[in-house]
Parts: structure tokens; sequence; C-alpha cells
């Protein structure tokens, strides 16, 4: 022995602790796992933000060539590459037309302007009577006034004559017979000013009111207004103005004129108005549309729309979706993070789940990229739509391999994220989204209940059923722009039924892997583990039959107590298997293995507490040997915690009165760790009570609750559980379980069997007690060895 620089003597028993605590770190790795690494971490974050924004942001739509002429024949198909929306020239052009031709002609109707005319007739034949009685005025004077007020030219002889007659207004009387032709009539200047189709809009300038003719057949034209004066000219009466007719018929033709005028600047600008509302029309372009088809002449249309995917191509603002994307990824990420944290300790998520949920979502997102490829190939060499190809993408993989690994309900987040992306990517709408969250929700709902490998294969059959039935229903609401035939939903039916198959068979070929990486056990490698013929248990049973038959004890304890609090009852019950498998290696120092004594009465206190500790690191290398997971570690390393080998310490107490030598009682507890899960502190608790209940030579209902409660409370005050999260409803469950299942399944009573009755002499030599003890012990032996075996 040595002394350490506090005086304190370095023994082989601190010696054989130490190293068994440096092993079981080692084994658990918790520099790896347990700290969080900012300097590695949060590159590793930056990085897959990076990864899913470059794989999901669509890229520029690239001009490979030159694009080809019109009237040309196209050497390859050429598909628009995402969903666009493109004005179509000639379309809104057509429609601003008939905007325009739907605007009727404008036309200002004076309904007062033939009384005008009459009333001014009227009034210049008065004042002319009027001037010519007063003399005021010489001659020329008179007629020029007259002139004025009538607004036609009258030579000297004829204005002579009208002031001579006695009645001037005769000569009123008849202008306005001529004139009075058009009150009954709407006039335009000439006839080529009406539309020669449907009918125009008028606008009473006295009243400002508006109305349509729909039938112009009222309206004529000043020519034929003027005939239908002249043909009056025959039947008018005159009076004394019968001797100046013909002015009286040329001063008539003179002043009629359009009372409906055709308003241009109206009209244009009612005109530009309907056009300056009608919308551009746009035509869209889906992703994978086919623009110009291999051997098709290449029309004005196609090739005006492969310029406008260049140019859209040329405007989009690829760095600015690029960064919105990416920084939609890191929302996302940050808002999960939020919610498992105030979720409560139970459901955050360790270090390690972190990794493997991110590793799995972009191991998906990879695969459901490569198949969308796949599926559009498949579509293109089918000659069907390529869009049918986005219903082969195994979004479910994601869900299923997270449900397995972490829990449903980081799957079922990881799921949607991955929906939204690709749904994104592919050009996708509402309807295809719905489709990838039915497949997400089925494999959450599935893969949560899989417990063998063969399982897997239902699961993915229950998705590939539920999107192949939503195919029909996504296409008629929408997806990909409409049904698109028979052909293609049956080719669509079956993508999505081959989906789910795949996202089964990438699961079961995939999960393996993630378990050796991460070190990671799922409850299928866990039934595995527990399934009696696995090798390990069996070798287990034969180097040590009374350790195999405390784990099985322990195990039913312990998957009892998973079962009442909600923990994992599979991981439990293999802990319990395996937290023992370091004393198959020296079977014979461990009490429930032992038979003609024990052994370590003749140890020193000492040397049995580092033999006791061995069977801690033999435990771990077996178990690393043979990659049994992360649970079997913690069971081995956890199931003691740090709890004090009572009965050597107490020797080596009561040794050291006599020696003289002082004793730690550190070097008599377990280096730990205490128990970090909810399964290993059922196991710590089970493994105890086990060993105790055992003791007890009346084990009744009574007996066992109180002995369990007193070995709970011992271990609970001993600080046992100050690393788990068991709750005080945990403990009283726990504490139920266990004395449920050791009263009925192994101190229940039972009926007395009655004595076999003595066999009756048949003559032959009667045995004595010497003949009966070798037949005694080979009986004896044959039992120990089928207890052994069993």
């Amino acid at each position: 022995m040595s002394e350490d620089m506090t005086g304190n003597r370095s023994s082989p028993l601190a010696a054989a602790r130490a190293l068994l605590s440096a092993t079981a770190i080692k084994a658990l790795a918790d520099d790896r796992w347990e700290t969080v690494r900012p300097w590695i971490d949060y590159p590793l974050l930056v990085a897959f933000v990076v990864f899913l924004t470059l794989l999901f942001t669509p890229p520029n739509w690239r001009d490979a060539g030159p694009l080809p002429v019109v009237g040309a024949i196209a050497e390859s198909t050429i598909r628009a590459d995402r969903d666009l929306l493109i004005e179509d020239d000639a379309a809104t052009e057509l429609r601003r037309k008939a905007a325009e031709a739907s605007v009727k002609p404008i036309f200002n109707y004076d309904p007062e302007l033939y009384f005008n005319i009459v009333e001014r007739v009227n009034k210049a034949a008065a004042a002319m009577a009027a001037r010519a009685a007063s003399k005021e005025l010489e001659e020329a004077e008179r007629r020029l006034a007259f002139q004025k007020d009538l607004g036609q030219p009258v030579n000297a002889t004829v204005f002579a004559l009208l002031e001579a007659f006695e009645d001037p207004a005769d000569v009123a009387r008849a202008i306005n017979t001529f004139v009075g032709i058009g009150l009954d009539h709407m006039v335009v200047a000439a006839r080529d000013e009406l539309p020669r189709r449907g009918g125009i809009q008028i606008r009473d300038t006295v009243t400002q009111n508006e109305w349509q003719l729909t039938d112009p057949s009222r309206v004529i034209d000043l020519g034929k207004l003027r005939r239908l004066v002249q043909a009056r000219a025959a039947t008018a009466t005159y009076g004394e103005a019968r001797i100046v007719r013909s002015w009286v018929l040329e001063t008539a033709l003179a002043l009629v004129r359009p009372n409906l005028i055709a308003d241009l600047a109206a009209t244009g600008a009612a005109r530009e108005q309907k056009r300056a509302a009608v919308e551009a029309t746009y035509v869209k372009i889906a992703a994978d549309e086919v623009i110009v088809r291999e051997g098709d002449r290449v029309t004005q249309a196609a090739l005006d729309r492969l310029h406008a995917l260049q140019e859209k191509a040329a405007n989009r603002p690829y760095l600015g979706e690029t960064g919105a994307f990416g920084a939609l990824v890191t929302l996302m990420l940050l808002l999960g993070a939020l919610f498992f944290q105030r979720s409560g300790h139970r459901f955050r998520l360790t270090r390690k789940q972190v990794y493997i949920t991110l590793a799995v979502s972009a191991g998906a997102a990879l695969l459901g990229f490569g198949f969308h490829f796949a599926g559009r190939g498949i579509a293109v060499g089918l000659d069907i739509d390529p869009r049918s190809g986005t219903f082969l993408i195994p979004v479910a993989t994601a869900t299923i391999l997270i449900a397995l690994l972490v829990d449903a309900r980081t799957s079922l987040l990881a799921g949607i994220g991955l929906s939204l992306m690709l749904t994104h990517r592919v050009g996708g709408d509402i309807w295809l989204l719905a489709y990838y969250l039915l497949g997400v929700l089925v494999a959450g709902v599935t893969a949560r209940r899989v417990r063998r490998r063969s399982e897997l294969l239902r699961s993915g059959l229950a998705i590939g059923l539920v999107q192949a039935i939503s195919v029909p229903m996504v296409l008629v609401l929408g997806a990909g722009g409409g049904a698109g035939g028979t052909e293609m939903i049956v080719v669509s039916c079956f993508f999505a039924l081959f989906s789910g198959a795949i996202s089964a068979m990438v699961a079961t070929g995939a999960l393996p892997v993630i378990e050796h990486i991460f070190d990671e056990a799922t409850d299928m490698r866990l039934l595995e583990l527990a399934s009696a013929d696995n090798p390990l248990l069996k070798q287990i049973a034969l180097l040590s039959p009374g350790t195999y038959y405390h784990s099985v004890m322990i195990a039913n304890l312990a998957e009892a107590a998973g079962e009442a609090i909600g923990a994992n009852p599979i991981k439990c019950r293999v802990m319990a298997l395996y937290h023992d498998l370091g004393k198959s290696v020296r079977p014979a120092y461990f009490a429930e293995n032992q038979h003609d004594g024990n052994i370590h009465d003749r140890l020193p206190p000492e040397l049995s507490a580092r033999i006791i500790f061995a069977h801690i690191k033999d435990g771990i290398d077996i178990a690393r040997k043979h990659r049994l997971g992360r649970a079997v570690l913690d069971a081995i390393t956890q199931h003691q915690g740090t709890t004090l080998l009572q009965v050597f310490y107490d020797r080596a107490v009561e040794q050291a009165k006599t020696t003289g030598q002082p004793v730690r009682e550190e070097d008599f507890r377990y280096p730990g760790p205490k128990p970090r899960s909810r399964e290993a502190a059922i196991l710590l608790f089970a493994d105890s009570v086990e060993a105790a209940t055992r003791a007890l030579k009346s084990p009744g209902p009574a007996e066992l609750e109180a002995r369990i409660a007193s070995v709970m409370d011992h271990k609970i005050a001993d600080g046992q559980l100050e690393e788990s999260d068991l709750t005080i409803r945990d403990l009283a469950a726990i504490r139920d379980a266990f004395r449920r299942t050791l009263t009925l399944g192994v101190y229940h009573s039972r009926i007395e069997y009655p004595q076999p009755l003595k066999p009756v002499e048949t003559g032959g030599r009667r045995g004595d007690d010497n003949d009966e003890r070798p037949r005694d012990r080979r009986l004896g032996f044959l039992r120990d060895v089928a207890r052994r075996s069993s």
C-alpha cells in the first residue's frame, strides 16, 4: 500500500473501485453524448440547416442551349422545372379589345334643338316686322339685323318682299313647317357615325340622363332629314310667303342640323377605363409540364413560354428565396426546441436523440429527393404526367425510424416538417401536402406499436393502403392540376402503395445501422435480447444458474413496475436479465450460486469487495464485446448506484478494531453512476427487493409489503434516486407493482399435496436405510441438475 498526498493509503480496493468507475464512464461514453460541445454541435446544426436549404430550394431555370425557332422540329422534350405564372399577351389583348367593344358609342342628344330653331325663326320674323314699322333704321341695316337674328343670309329683293307682307309671321310659319320635321327624329350628321351592330349610349344634354338605344332605327342622318324637308315642299302652307317659297325651303334646309352628336372624347375615355379594368391574363405553367415535345413543330406560343421561363428565371430572387427558406428551417428548429423544453423533463430530448432525429431527417430528405426524380423518370417512361412521381416519395420513412429510436411525438413533428419542405420542393399544393401528412400520421400510429421487424412490413402496408386510397381524392381536389386521366390515377395509386413498402424496407435496413452508429437499442432489438433462445442468456443460465433465476425474478418485477408507471417495460425486462452478466465469470463468489457455504467467510473483506466490484467491470466487457447496447450498459453500471457493501464494510470495521487500520466507507461503495433513468431506478429497487424478500421465512402479504417499503425507503434515504426523475406517484406505483407481482406470482399459497401411500410388500427383500440413502442422493443430484438447467 502507498499513501496519497492527504496521508490516506491508496488500497487495492480503492484502486479497483477507481478502475471500475473509469470503465463505467468509458462504456457509457458520457463525454460523447451527455456533454454539450458547442464547437461541434452548433457547426453541425448550421450544416444541417444549410443542407436542407440547398436541397429543398428549387434552383434557377437554366437555359441548356439556344432556343428553337418557330417552325423547327424540337430535338428534345423541354419541360418546365417549376410552377410559373406568365402573362399571355395575346389573350390579354383579346380580352381588352372585347372590353372596349362592349362600350357602346356615346351620343349627346339635344331634345330642345328644334324647339329652339322654331323659336328663333319666330323671334326673327317678329323683330323684322317691328323694325319695319318703326323706320328707325335704314333698309340695309334692317336686313343685316334680320340676317343676324335668323342666322341665314337674305338678299335685298327677298328682304323687301318679306317686309311688305301684311303678316310677317307667315314667313316663320312656312319655315317652321319644314324645320318641325326634326322634332320627331333623332338626327345625326352622317349615317356612318352609328355602329353597324348593337346599340348606342344616349346622354340627354338637358337632363343629363343616360339610356341605351338598342335599336337605332329611329335615328336618321342629316341627308335624310333634308330629303324629308324637300318632300314636304309641295304640300307646305306658305301663306303670303308663297312668293318666296324657294328662299323658305333653302332657309329651312340650312337651319336643320343634327340633334344627336357623337361624343368621341367621352366614348374614348369610357373605353380606356374599361380596358384598364381588364386584368392581365396569366397562364400557369406547372412543374414538369411539357413546353415542347420531341419531334413536334415549335409554335410561337411554345417559344413565348420558353422566353417567359427564361425571363422569370433571370428575374427570380434565388438568393432571397434561399435565405428565406433557411430562416424558416431555423425557426422550425428553434420552435421545436422550445416545445420540448416547455413539455417537462420527461419529454425532453437528450443530445443523442437530437442527433438521431436530425440525422434521420436529413437522410429521409435526401431519400425523398431521390425517389422524386425516380418517380418522374418512371412516369416519363410510361408517357404519363411526371407529376405522378410525387406520390412515390417515402416521406413516412423518417417518422417510422424516429418513432422507433426516439418517440412518437418527435417522429410526428419531424414528419410534418419534411412534408412541408418536400411539398415546396416538388411544387405541390395543399392537397399533396395532405397526402404526405396522411402517410406520416399512419406511420406515427403504427410504428409506435412495432415490436418485431416483421411488423414493420405491416406498418408499411398500412401506410401504402391509406396513401393509395387518398390518391384519387387528392388528384380530383387539385393536386397536379386535376385527375389527369384513369391511367395517371392507377399509376399514382401504385406509386403510393409502393411508397409505404419503401418506407418499411428502408426502415428495416437502416435500423441496425443507426443502432450500431449511435449505440442504441430499439424495442425490436430488446425483444431479441429478451428471447430465451438468446445464446448469451443460455450461457448465463449454464454458468451461473442461481444468477439467472435471480435475474428472471427481477425481470418480472421490473417489467410490472415499468408498465405501472408508463416506462418501457421491455427495456426494464432486458436490463434486469443482463444486469448481473458479469457474475457468469466467477459465479461461485456470489451467494445465489453457492451451495456448500459462503466462500467469502474465508476471505478478507477488502478482497471480497474487490471481487464483487469486479462483476460490474466483467459485465461491461462482455456487453461491449457483444454490442448489447446502451440499455444493457446502463443496467450493468447503474443497478447498484453507489450502494454500500454493508456486510463487507461491517467486517472490515470489526477487523479494524484489532489491526487499527482505518476503514473508509467510500471504498466499500459501488462507484456508480446512480440511476439516471426511470428504468434504471426500477432495476435498482427490483434487485434489492428480490434479494430482501427471498430471505423472508414466512413471506405473507403483510410481510412482503413491509419489506418492500423498507428496502425502497432505505434506497431513497441513501440518495440513490438523486439523478433519476421518478415522482412520488411513480414510487407508490412501483411499490404496488412489486407487492402484487410477489404476492400473486411468486409467494402465492398452494394446497398441500397428499403424501403417497406406502407400497405394499410383494415378497421381495425389504430394503433398509442403507439401501435408500444412495437413491436419495441420486434423486437430489438430478433435482439439482434440473434446477441449474432451468
